[in-house]
C-alpha cells in the first residue's frame, strides 16, 4: 500500500501529474491518494470576502472533478481535501497527518532563474519535506499522452 498526497492547483501541470500517476503507476498498489487543493487566505484581491470564498470553492470543485475522473479508476481510495493557507505548509502538514509515503506534485518546468526570483511551492516542499517528493514533469506527461 502506498499513501500519496497529490497537490493540485487547477493547472494543466497538476492535472498531468494526476494523469501520470493513474496511467503509469510508479508506486506499489493499492494506492491511497489524498488530493489536496489549497486556496489562499483573503488578502488584497479586490474581491469581497464572499466573492473570494465562492471563487475558491468553484476552483476547488473543478480540481476535485478532474482528480476524481483521472484517479478513481486507478486508485483504491481517493480522499479530497480543500484547505486554506500557504500551499507548501498545508501540503506538508496534510502529508504528516495522513502518514503519507510520498508527496506528488506537477512541475511547471520554469527555469532556475524564475524559480529563484519568484519562488515556488514545489521548490519549498522539495527543500523542507521529510518524506520523498515526486515531481512529475507535466511537459513530458502531456507529450506522452499524444503518442
Amino acid at each position: 500500500m502506498t499513501v500519496i498526497v497529490l497537490a493540485m492547483d487547477g493547472s494543466a501541470h497538476s492535472a498531468a501529474a494526476a494523469q501520470r500517476l493513474a496511467e503509469r503507476p510508479l508506486l506499489l498498489p493499492p494506492l491511497i491518494v489524498h488530493v489536496v487543493h489549497v486556496s489562499p487566505v483573503l488578502g488584497r484581491t479586490g474581491l469581497h470576502a464572499a466573492d473570494f470564498q465562492e471563487e475558491n470553492r468553484l476552483e476547488a470543485e473543478r480540481v476535485f472533478e478532474t482528480a476524481r475522473a483521472v484517479l478513481e479508476p486507478a486508485a483504491s481510495v481517493v480522499h479530497l481535501h480543500w484547505l486554506h493557507g500557504d500551499a507548501d505548509i498545508e501540503v506538508m502538514r496534510l502529508a504528516s497527518e495522513v502518514d503519507a509515503d510520498v508527496i506528488a506534485l506537477g512541475a511547471k518546468g520554469r527555469g532556475a532563474m524564475v524559480t529563484a526570483i519568484v519562488g515556488s511551492v514545489a521548490s519549498t516542499i522539495l527543500q523542507r519535506a521529510t518524506i520523498p517528493v515526486l515531481l512529475i514533469n507535466s511537459v513530458a506527461s502531456l507529450a506522452d499522452r499524444d503518442t
